[in-house]
């Protein structure tokens, strides 16, 4: 089986990859940037076959032209741009062409030229507001977007059940937890960076990590938890939903403390404390707020999902770190 990856050289887009050539499948990669060169070293490796097309997914052309070329019978939509207010200021028609039209083209060359499933990687900010609201949000939670970001992925996931219904294309959404793990890097089109990438960034800087007085409540999953929730949707012959949280679902207490104690044998001279009463942290949790964490019981019920337990994630995340030597860098 062929898997096309939209996004394919981006922090989901080569978890997914990864898992899919470890399993012996085919996988092209369609991104508009370059696969860097640790992560081709490192994919060509495995059993599977990969292939890479650069080209834009707003490009409805490039789209049609990937798809007529190599016939994939799957496909995971991941390529978007994850904004923030400031892009969202400067590149609102950029964002729209890339989450939303890009999406409308993907779609309708996945029709067109016979593609089994299509998996649109979707996100838990397509709740909005309402993971401010309680302390648990299910696939029934009433969506209240309120970012372009988080307005883009609904709008999406729409467009996604309303092709469905026209064209009868088996089409299955996912929205994703706080992702962290391999693979995460800078590509400067994601302005929402993991609190353990930032981690990371100071500790190979020799920076001390000064940690927030109260950690924030996010829904954190680990990269390779997603990838395997992924390609078990690809798998399943029938699914009884067309849309799953993707997420943990579960409290990470002492998160931040936890993570910096696990790359110690990596950063032996990694410093970290609390900040004090009067002191900022310098890394964030991407707000103080609380968000409800999201359930992951549709999809343990329909596929058997399973997050790994938390020190497992940590001691995963931090070997692979080892194992690289060092983390790579975005030209490498």
């Amino acid at each position: 089986m062929k898997t096309l990856i939209t996004g394919g050289t981006g922090f989901v887009g080569l978890n997914v990859a990864e898992e899919l050539l470890r399993g012996g499948e085919d996988v092209i990669l369609f991104s508009d940037s370059e696969l860097m060169a640790y992560a081709l070293q490192k994919l060509s490796a495995l059993p599977g076959t990969l292939k890479t097309v650069c080209a834009d997914v707003s490009d409805r052309a490039a789209v049609n032209a990937s798809f007529a070329e190599h016939q994939p019978q799957r496909v995971v939509h991941a390529a978007a741009i994850t904004s923030g207010e400031q892009r969202e200021l400067r590149d609102f028609g950029r964002i729209v062409d890339v989450n939303i039209k890009g999406t409308a083209h993907v779609l309708d060359a996945a029709a067109k030229y016979g593609s089994h499933r299509v998996l649109y990687v979707s996100s838990g900010s397509a709740y909005g507001s309402a993971l401010g609201c309680g302390t648990v949000v299910s696939e029934e939670t009433p969506p209240r977007p309120d970012t372009l970001y988080s307005i883009t992925k609904h709008a999406s996931e729409r467009v996604c059940a309303r092709f469905r219904e026209l064209h009868g294309l088996d089409v299955i959404c996912a929205r994703l937890g706080s992702v962290f793990g391999p693979w995460e890097r800078d590509t400067g089109v994601r302005d929402t960076l993991s609190l353990p990438f930032q981690i990371v960034q100071l500790a190979m800087a020799g920076e001390e990590i000064i940690l927030p007085q109260r950690e924030a409540r996010r829904d954190w999953i680990y990269s390779r938890d997603v990838a395997a929730a992924i390609v078990r949707l690809l798998h399943v012959h029938a699914l009884r939903y067309d849309l799953y949280n993707v997420a943990a679902g579960t409290e990470w207490p002492r998160f931040a403390e936890n993570w910096c104690s696990h790359l110690r044998p990596i950063f032996p001279q990694l410093r970290y404390r609390p900040a004090g009463a009067d002191e900022a942290a310098n890394i964030s949790f991407l707000g103080e707020r609380d968000r409800a964490l999201m359930s992951n019981k549709r999809l343990s019920s329909d596929i058997g999902f399973r997050a790994m337990v938390h020190d497992d994630v940590f001691a995963s995340y931090a070997a692979w770190l080892g194992g690289a030597g060092r983390p790579p860098t975005n030209k490498e």
